[in-house]
């Protein structure tokens, strides 16, 4: 998912030597200009045996025993290479020390390093920003951020020093309990690599891996399935409004009786138990009863956005081994295959009565697609079982019931949509769907909340952002709002305090998981007194009901407490796999053992995250190369692999500095170089909006790393590059008007009348930022008609004083 700035610090100084100075990971929000705060933990006993069978086993002394150890230590929570640390000894100045220490280094090689002094030592300096003391070495006191202080002797013992504005007293304990861990470990394997050198106690790991992971929960099940718990809670009150969509009010017993003439259609062309169907529908009422038929058929359905381009449909459709694909007014002929019959829905026909399909909690119930690897999206399916976990927890855990409803605002492909389409009727509560013309105008979303009390609110944070900042503009009290559920992206510490000035009742929950578990995984409620000051996001939470979580290292060990590790999901949530791809499926979902967890299946989700002193995860970014913009996960090989189809595109990498995702293209030097607007154009035909490059960059080569691979942690450091050339500058106000805002929002350089708004970076996000900065009551479809500065300076012209004269080019 991105970049977390609630581990960001200021640069450490520069070590030398190419050594990369210790940054133990903070547990509050570092503040550069902040004073040290003095935090202590007391000296406490180690091993005092263990210390002395590693001298004997190393000929070393016990001092050098002791600062070896924590060297090791320091490696295992920070990373592993040339690492600097401040070094106080015995005889010699406070001293940065450069040490190599490899994964692989054997502790007896380490040891005998340190004893020698054989690693380079620099003159005087301050701090590296973590300190060791070695036994008997004067001490004066320490401006670093944290410092372990060896006291040697027949009874060694270690004391922590720390900066109480960057860490928190439980995890100086914890340091002391580990580096216990680790002399013991060491001794009675002193040539063991450093990297298998256990850290955390017996005690530790059972906090972590059992009593962290204790979510077992009987939850009332409406029933076995997504459909018939539809329909149990429809029994219970048929005339309770389930659905609305605009003057329509649909009912549960209406909705029970149209889904199930739905399934009969369905039945009689073909469709069984075990099969999928693909959904190419506009949002709307439509689209629930399709869904719901599908599911009372036996099949599990497969959400096509209609948005989408047609290859992009047509590859997802074939891909998932769809039997049928379910059309309707506007969508037919759209997803473009010959081999997949499609099937229109016809209220009026006859039907007879849908019996038992026969579903199983196991059975798959929709697939959902993402970016894919290979140039085409890969199909994530899901069990009845899973999903159904998730929604009657949120249901029960926040109390929804038949006095809540929400919009309906997450795309169809979105597995939020899923809590929207089927959580909600699961729960007893109702759906109101947008206006299809003005699904994404937040002025709309705040006249539905408004109009129907909407209750809880169900987005990604950026459009939650949206209503937010409408509601402020205009001084609009949201106070129907009483929970809001927040998945698929960061969340910033502001929001909160923000949307509950507009809606005091409001209880604010972060969610974090994967499509490939069941929607969420995670659950984060912030408190009414507002987040942690000290942290930058929302915490990723704690397990929820019957699913689990473990941070695991690149062996599959379970990583320290507070140290970051990849997150692994386990639990009732799991997908069955990809569907077709039985290799990804056994790389990224993997049976797992450790310790008291056997046989655990987990599925590893490229998050690298850790766990936080106050016992919830805190996401910290991507392990491997997915990007995640805007709340949209894209593989920069699916965008790469349709650029490189340009005939002038001879390579290309994809990354996403300050967020916005910028395509380096290396072009052919025999022919004329597209411009960025016709690359952009080439990629709309097989990509969805959200994918499409908003920068461009044209280097001569792609840059590599010594492996002679493309170096994308270059790329994903370089800045973004500004729109090339600006052109005729704005002419009169309401150009430099427009232009001004483009700026700020865009964050680009200046801007010429003619500069285009997805070539200059904007996306649908910035659109809505924009029109509500320029004009609130202006639709944003008045942006996309003309999107140049001159174009929309016109019709905010226009709109001003229809009479006046037609501006600079009349």
């Amino acid at each position: 998912m991105g970049r977390n700035p609630g581990t960001a610090s200021s640069a450490a100084p520069e070590p030398g030597a190419g050594a990369t100075a210790v940054r133990f990971p903070a547990d509050r929000r570092r503040d550069p200009d902040a004073p040290r705060v003095d935090g202590g933990e007391p000296a406490r006993p180690l091993p005092a045996e263990a210390v002395r069978e590693l001298a004997r086993a190393t000929g070393a002394g016990t001092d050098a025993v002791l600062v070896a150890a924590a060297a090791a230590l320091l490696a295992r929570c920070t990373g592993y290479g040339h690492r600097a640390f401040t070094l106080h000894s015995p005889g010699n100045p406070s001293r940065i020390v450069a040490v190599e220490v490899d994964e692989d280094l054997p502790f007896t090689t380490l040891v005998a390093r340190i004893s020698a002094e054989q690693e380079p030592m620099t003159a005087a300096s301050p701090g590296t920003g973590v300190a060791i003391v070695a036994p008997d070495a004067p001490w004066p006191g320490t401006t670093d951020e944290l410092c372990l202080r060896l006291i040697g002797g027949a009874s060694p013992r270690v004391a922590v020093d720390y900066d109480a504005a960057v860490f928190a007293a439980p995890t100086a304990r914890r340091l002391v309990e580990q580096f216990a861990t680790l002399l013991d470990g060491a001794a009675a394997a002193p040539g063991a690599p450093v990297s298998a050198l256990p850290v955390s106690s017996a005690d530790e790991l059972h906090a972590m891996l059992v009593a962290w992971n204790a979510t077992r929960t009987d939850l009332p099940l409406p029933g076995p399935t997504l459909h018939e718990a539809v329909a149990a809670v429809a029994r219970r009150d048929p005339t309770a409004v389930v659905a609305v969509d605009g003057a329509r009010r649909v009912t549960r017993g209406e909705l029970d009786a149209t889904a199930d003439h739905a399934a009969s259609q369905l039945r009689a062309a073909g469709v069984r138990r075990g099969v999928r169907v693909g959904v190419c529908l506009h949002r709307s009422l439509e689209l629930l009863v399709a869904v719901l038929g599908v599911l009372r058929a036996g099949a599990a359905y497969v959400p096509l956005d209609p948005a989408h381009p047609q290859a992009r449909l047509r590859s997802a459709l074939e891909g998932a081994g769809c039997a049928a694909v379910v059309i309707g007014d506007g969508t037919a002929g759209l997803p473009g295959s010959a081999s997949v019959p499609e099937i229109r829905l016809d209220p009026g026909a006859e039907h007879a009565p849908v019996g038992p399909a026969g579903a199983e909690p196991d059975d798959p119930c929709y697939v959902i697609h993402t970016s894919g690897t290979t140039g085409s999206p890969k199909g994530i399916e899901l069990r009845h079982a899973g999903v159904l976990n998730n929604l009657v927890d949120l249901g029960t855990r926040f109390g929804i019931g038949p006095d809540d409803s929400a919009l309906a605002l997450s795309a169809p492909g979105f597995d939020m949509s899923v809590f929207e389409f089927l959580g909600l009727p699961v729960a007893g509560g109702a759906v109101v769907l947008p206006e299809p013309e003005r699904a994404g105008d937040p002025a709309h979303w705040v006249e539905l909340v408004l109009r129907h009390r909407i209750t809880v609110w169900n987005s990604a944070p950026a459009l939650l952002e949206r209503l937010v900042e409408r509601a402020e503009r205009t001084g609009t009290r949201l106070d129907s709002l009483r929970l809001a559920l927040l998945g698929g992206d960061w969340v910033g510490t502001d929001l909160p305090a923000r949307l509950r000035a507009l809606a005091p009742r409001l209880r604010f929950v972060a969610l974090g998981g994967a499509t490939e578990a069941s929607i969420h995984s995670t659950v984060h409620e912030v408190p009414g007194s507002g987040p942690d000051p000290g942290r930058a996001s929302i915490p990723y939470g704690r397990p929820m009901a019957n699913q689990r979580a473990y941070l695991l290292d690149e062996h599959h060990r379970p990583v320290p407490a507070g140290v970051p590790g990849e997150l692994h999901l386990a639990g009732a949530g799991l997908a069955t796999g990809y569907v077709g791809d039985d290799e990804r499926t056994a790389d990224r979902f993997t049976d797992w053992s450790f310790g008291p967890v056997r046989h655990e299946r987990l599925y590893r989700t490229g998050d690298r995250a850790r766990l936080h002193p106050d016992g919830e995860l805190e996401l910290l970014g991507r392990i491997d190369a997915q990007l995640k913009i805007g709340g949209v996960r894209i593989e920069p090989a699916e965008v790469e692999a349709v650029l490189l189809t340009h005939p002038a595109v001879v390579a290309c990498a994809v990354a996403a500095p300050a967020g916005k995702l910028t395509a380096h293209v290396v072009v052919r030097a025999d022919g004329p170089a597209p411009a960025g607007d016709e690359l952009r154009a080439h990629a709309a035909r097989s990509l969805p909006a959200a994918f499409l490059p908003t920068a461009w960059a044209w280097p001569a080569a792609l840059p590599l790393s010594p492996n002679g691979k493309v170096d994308r942690r270059a790329l994903a450091t370089a800045p973004a590059p500004e729109p090339t050339g600006t052109g005729e500058p704005p002419r009169d106000e309401w150009e430099h008007r427009v232009a001004q805002v483009w700026q700020q929002v865009l964050g680009t350089g200046p801007l010429g009348r003619d500069s285009e708004f997805h070539a200059s970076g904007g996306d649908s996000l910035a659109a809505m930022i924009i029109v509500q900065r320029l004009d609130p009551d202006l639709p944003t479809t008045e942006l996309y008609s003309d999107p140049t500065i001159r174009g929309l300076a016109r019709r905010l012209r226009d709109r001003s004083d229809p009479n006046a004269p037609g501006g600079p080019d009349a």
